[in-house]
C-alpha cells in the first residue's frame, strides 16, 4: 500500500507538471496571438489596406478587382503565383516570377491559401496577412506574422485542363460523349465492332494530364483483361473508351473525374482529378 502511495504521489507531481507546462504553452500562444493580431492591424492602417478578417485570424485584402471573375468552385485547379514575405519585405519564399505556377486544388488544406482563395475572383490581386504559429519557416522565426501577395489567379474546370492537354499535345478528337469523354483513334482497327460479353485484351498507359504516367502495362509481359458490356468492374471512362475500339486499334481517352475516381481519388490520383489513358487493343477471346 505504501508502495501504491508512493507511484500515486509520483504521477500526481508530474500530471500537476505536464498540466502547468501546458498551461504556459496555451498562454503563450494566447499572448503571441494578441500580438500578432495587433502588427497585422497596425502594417494593414500603416499601408491603406482594407482588410477583412476571417476565423483562423488572417486577414485579405484585394488590392486588384475583377467584378466579372468566377469565383472558384468544388473540382476547380487554382493557378496562382505568389511572393511571401515578413511584414518589414524580407523575402521568405518567392513564386511571383515562376514560369509554371503553383497548381492549388480547391478544398486542400494551406496555411495560406486556405478560407481565401474562395474569397477573390479570378483575376484579382491580393495580400494575405497569416499570423505566426510555432512552426517558423527557415528564415522566418516562429511567431512571425507574415504576408503572401497573390500576383496572379487562374481558375481552371476540368474541362478547361482537358481541352488545353488536347491542345497543347496536338490531339484530334474522333469523338466526345455528352458526358466528357474525349475518343482520339491513334491507329486504325479491322473487323466489325466488339459484342456485349466477350473478352479483349489490351497493354495500357494511364496518364495524368502532365503526361507523368500513373499505372500501365505496356513494358510488361501481362496484358488487361476487359469484359465488353461489364458495370462496375473498370472506371467508367476506361471502361467506355475500349468499347468503343476495334482489334488491333490504338487509342487514347481523356476524360474528367465524374468518369474515373471521382470526388474520392484513389492512391496518387488526387480527388476530381481528369486523367488519360492509351490503349492497345491486342486480342479478342473466342
Amino acid at each position: 500500500m505504501t508502495n501504491l502511495l508512493k507511484i500515486f504521489f509520483c504521477v500526481s507531481i508530474v500530471s500537476v507538471g505536464l498540466v502547468s507546462c501546458l498551461s504556459n504553452v496555451e498562454l503563450e500562444d494566447d499572448k503571441r496571438k494578441a500580438e500578432n493580431e495587433q502588427i497585422i492591424k497596425q502594417y494593414l492602417s500603416a499601408n491603406n489596406l482594407t482588410g477583412t478578417r476571417i476565423n483562423s485570424g488572417k486577414y485579405y485584402a484585394v488590392t486588384s478587382t475583377n467584378a466579372s471573375g468566377r469565383t472558384v468552385s468544388v473540382s476547380d485547379s487554382i493557378f496562382v503565383t505568389f511572393k511571401i514575405t515578413s511584414l518589414d519585405g524580407k523575402i521568405v519564399l518567392n513564386a511571383a516570377n515562376a514560369t509554371t505556377p503553383y497548381i492549388y486544388r480547391y478544398g486542400y488544406l494551406s496555411p495560406v491559401f486556405s478560407e481565401v482563395l474562395n474569397l477573390i475572383k479570378e483575376g484579382e490581386k491580393a495580400v494575405v496577412l497569416v499570423p505566426g504559429t510555432q512552426q517558423g519557416f527557415d528564415n522566418l522565426p516562429a511567431y512571425t506574422p507574415y504576408k503572401c501577395e497573390i500576383t496572379s489567379y487562374k481558375l481552371r474546370t476540368e474541362d478547361d485542363r482537358i481541352e488545353e492537354y488536347l491542345k497543347a499535345n496536338k490531339l484530334k478528337v474522333t469523338e466526345k460523349t455528352a458526358d466528357g469523354l474525349r475518343y482520339i483513334r491513334l491507329q486504325e482497327g479491322t473487323g466489325d465492332a466488339i459484342p456485349n460479353g466477350k473478352v479483349v485484351r489490351v497493354k495500357y498507359t494511364g496518364r495524368f494530364l502532365t503526361n507523368v504516367a500513373f499505372d500501365g502495362n505496356f513494358n510488361k509481359t501481362d496484358s488487361l483483361s476487359v469484359t465488353i458490356g461489364a458495370v462496375d468492374q473498370l472506371v467508367a471512362g476506361f471502361q467506355r473508351g475500349v468499347e468503343k475500339m476495334k482489334l488491333g486499334e490504338r487509342a487514347m481517352f481523356v476524360f474528367p473525374s465524374a468518369l474515373g475516381y471521382t470526388s474520392k481519388g484513389s492512391g496518387s490520383i488526387a480527388p476530381f482529378t481528369p486523367i488519360s489513358f492509351e490503349i492497345k487493343m491486342l486480342k479478342v477471346k473466342q
